[in-house]
């Protein structure tokens, strides 16, 4: 019998599994894949504790409509007959309210700040080096509307007691001067940080093997089946029946599946994004930013840059959008015209698993149960996995209780 199973190799995975081999707990990584890509490895690798609004929130419906009938726009749901998104989006609407935001924000702050710091410890850890740097983001705009939205977001940040700066162009260039912007101004939050996701992934998967982490990779887990205080067992595709004293379900985007073939509704869609890294571009800005009106990423990462975005809901379809992908390699240099992109190789893509509140499932999945939830991250896992892993190791060493999970609202750790 295994001691703690982690269904994901992904980075919430991966810090579970650190925090738990810190406090001393035996652990296995189960994966599908290989541990060589997934969602943490193409992502912006932003960290971002100025990013306390989650994503139902008042406003986002009547966006979200407008964009979906624009080929080009950064975000799209296919439309399809399927019940579970007509749920998904009737709970995401009720969700999208001031109250909620209001509830949100401090929490997802100390979430992100927390993170941030678990990550610039492990990078002055012997062993790994993966590019963190504080320089914050440049939120820039070009329109009068967006720099409207840029302020008063930048306001309510002040309000959470997060720096965000005001620059005008003739600022932006004391900010950032070795590169030409178009834009109109932009919001500088400085405490934000980023890293090199994929070099991450590498020297964390290294690291644990190192520190006696098991790893199978290639196999699919079909079902969970939860024994309550004795523990739980996960079955593969293959016929495999696993047993341990814990399991920790960190499956980003397939865990909603996962969860439903067990008997319990986890309401969650998938969100692809897209990225193309620019290797070694003869011009590049040294801080990373979003381009408001685009909603493209822009992310240095040592040599090379990095550019993501949009959002599509469409059933974890392998289909690659071009009308979304040369629109954000077209927004570029809309924002930078010195940045000229012959050549954005590769097109990664990956799925964000989407709650219909945009808040995490960090929690026991019934009360008294060995199976733990450590998923629906959206488009921050990245930047809150760090405190989601530190979230659960205290649930499993027994430091606070988590709340239970019923087979139709799934829990939310406040």
């Amino acid at each position: 019998m295994k001691d703690v199973v982690i269904i994901g190799g992904g980075a919430v995975g991966l810090w579970c599994a650190w925090h738990l081999r810190q406090a001393g707990r035996q652990v296995t990584i189960i994966d599908k894949g290989d541990f060589t890509d997934g969602c943490s490895f193409g992502n912006a690798g932003m960290i971002v504790p100025s990013h306390f609004i989650p994503m139902a929130s008042p406003g986002i419906i009547s966006k979200g409509i407008q964009w979906m009938f624009k080929k080009d726009s950064p975000f799209y749901i296919r439309p399809r007959l399927n019940l579970e998104l007509a749920q998904w989006l009737w709970s995401f609407y009720r969700s999208s309210t001031k109250k909620h935001v209001a509830e949100s924000v401090a929490l997802l702050r100390d979430l992100h700040t927390e993170s941030l710091e678990l990550y610039r410890q492990l990078h002055q850890t012997p062993g790994f080096s993966f590019g963190f740097e504080q320089k914050g983001i440049l939120m820039l705009f070009k329109s009068a509307a967006a720099e409207r939205d840029e302020l008063e977001m930048a306001q309510a940040a002040h309000q959470l007691g997060i720096d965000a700066i005001h620059l005008s162009p003739e600022k932006l260039k004391q900010v950032e001067p070795r590169i030409k912007m178009d834009v109109r101004g932009a919001v500088h939050y400085p405490g934000d940080a980023h890293i090199t996701p994929h070099v991450f992934m590498r020297q964390m998967v290294n690291h644990l093997k190192q520190e006696g982490v098991e790893f199978l990779s290639g196999k699919e887990i079909v079902g969970i089946h939860d024994h309550g205080h004795t523990g739980a067992d996960v079955s593969t595709d293959n016929g495999d029946l696993i047993r341990a004293n814990h399991v920790v379900v960190a499956a980003g985007s397939w865990s909603g599946q996962l969860m439903n073939r067990t008997g319990y509704r986890l309401p969650m869609q998938d969100g692809k994004g897209y990225s193309m890294t620019i290797e070694h571009p003869s011009l590049r800005p040294s801080i990373p930013s979003i381009l408001h009106e685009a909603r493209v990423a822009i992310t240095p990462m040592g040599d090379d840059l990095r550019i993501s975005g949009t959002l599509e809901i469409s059933g974890m379809d392998d289909y690659v959008n071009l009308h979304k992908v040369n629109s954000m390699l077209k927004a570029v240099p809309e924002y930078y015209p010195e940045i000229k992109i012959m050549d954005a190789g590769p097109v990664w893509f990956g799925y964000r698993p989407c709650t219909p509140d945009g808040m995490p499932y960090i929690g026991p999945m019934q009360r008294g149960s060995s199976v733990i939830l450590a998923t629906g991250h959206a488009m921050m896992g990245l930047s809150l996995a760090p405190v989601t892993g530190r979230i659960v190791k205290d649930m499993l060493t027994g430091i606070f209780a988590g709340r239970a999970v019923n087979k139709t609202e799934p829990s939310r750790f406040s």
